[in-house]
Formats: C-alpha cells, structure tokens, sequence
C-alpha cells in the first residue's frame, strides 16, 4: 500500500515534471501532468486523512454518484484546500476579537468556550477591513480557484486536452501556466495544513443551498 508521504512525493515530481514541459514549450503534455499531480495531492489527503481518522468521510459528494477515482481525488483536495485556507482566516478573526475583548493577558484557553458560548444572533460579524483582508488573503483565492475549477469539471477537461487530439475544451498556454502556478501553491498549503475528521459543508454539494 503506498503511504501518504510517498504520495506526496510523487505529486511534487509530477508537478516538477509538467513545469520542465510547460518551459519547454510542450504545454499541452503539461496540463495532463498538472492535473495528475494536483490528484495525487488528493490522493495524499485521502490516505493521510483515513490515517488519523479511519473512520472519516473524505469526500464532499462534489460529483455524486457518478464519481470515478480520478473526481474523488480532486473532490478530497477541494474540499481540504478550501477547508483549510476558510479555517485559518477565520481562526485569526476569532483569536483577533476575543483578545479586543478581554485584553492581551486573557487566557488563550478560553477562545474556544467564548466561541461557543456566542448565540446565533450574536456570532461575529466580519468588520469591513476583516472583509478586505478576506478578498486579498492569497490561500482563500487559491481555494476558491481550485474549487471552480473542480466543480466546474475544468480539471477534467484539462487533463484530457493533453492526453487527446479532438477535445471538447481547448486551453490557452497561458491558463495552463496559471493552473501549474495554482498547483505549486496548493502543495504550499498542503505542506502547512492538516487533516480533519469531516469535508467541508458546502452549500448546494452536501447541504442544504440557502441562497
């Protein structure tokens, strides 16, 4: 069985893999490798997950019944990248009020009982700076990115442009070099984040769309 760590290690050499083609002008094979990297990196939340929590529900349900492992993998890394880079923000947020409140000396333990503690009426609301600070943190974009391009079934169709002569979607080069960019900083993320023992709750994927 291959652990987590050794897939990891095969998703930087994929990723390094398809930057060498991307610089040498074959951009087509380096979207295919792109794409495979980024679900090895799903393949590595997967297993690293399953590892601490074996009995956790990896994915979010993105794609639903029709899921192949190829969708299962990037539903994991969506759901853990955007997890991850929502939960971070809002961290800093919380630890950023509750010391407003009760002064630098407060007890850091007591963040988590005040966090609960806060009625539904009276849950923080994020201060129009706070927002700003959301639209400009580089982790949320790269969330959001990569969970368009998931959802949007833009990985897969990117992967099959490189493996396919006649394709339904075509590429620019320059997308190609965004989504290697994108790549690079999601194995960023993945180097400083950690599992969770449950995928994110998305509106409209795993509960109810209350737009």
């Amino acid at each position: 069985m291959v652990s987590a760590s050794e897939l990891l290690l095969n998703a930087e050499r994929l990723l390094s893999d398809a930057q060498f083609l991307f610089a040498g002008g074959r951009c087509r094979s380096a979207a295919t490798l792109t794409v495979v990297a980024l679900e090895q990196m799903g393949a590595f939340v997967e297993a690293l997950t399953l590892q601490k929590y074996p009995d956790a529900e990896v994915h979010m349900g993105i794609f639903g019944d029709r899921a192949n492992s190829h969708a299962k993998r990037q539903d994991a890394l969506a759901g853990h990248v955007f997890n991850y880079a929502q939960g971070q923000f809002l961290g800093r947020v919380f630890a950023q009020t509750y010391f407003s409140e009760h002064g630098l000396a407060a007890n850091p333990d007591g963040l988590m009982p005040w966090l609960l503690s806060r009625s539904k009426e009276n849950f923080l609301t994020l201060t129009d700076k706070q927002q700003q600070e959301e639209r400009e943190c580089p982790d949320i974009a790269t969330g959001h990115l990569l969970m368009h391009l998931t959802r949007a079934n833009r990985l897969k169709d990117l992967r099959e442009y490189g493996l396919y002569e006649h394709v339904r979607q075509t590429f620019s080069d320059a997308a190609i070099g965004q989504i290697i960019e994108l790549a690079a900083k999601v194995r960023a993320i993945l180097a400083k984040s950690h599992a969770i023992p449950e995928p994110l709750k998305l509106a409209g994927v795993n509960m109810p769309d209350i737009s």
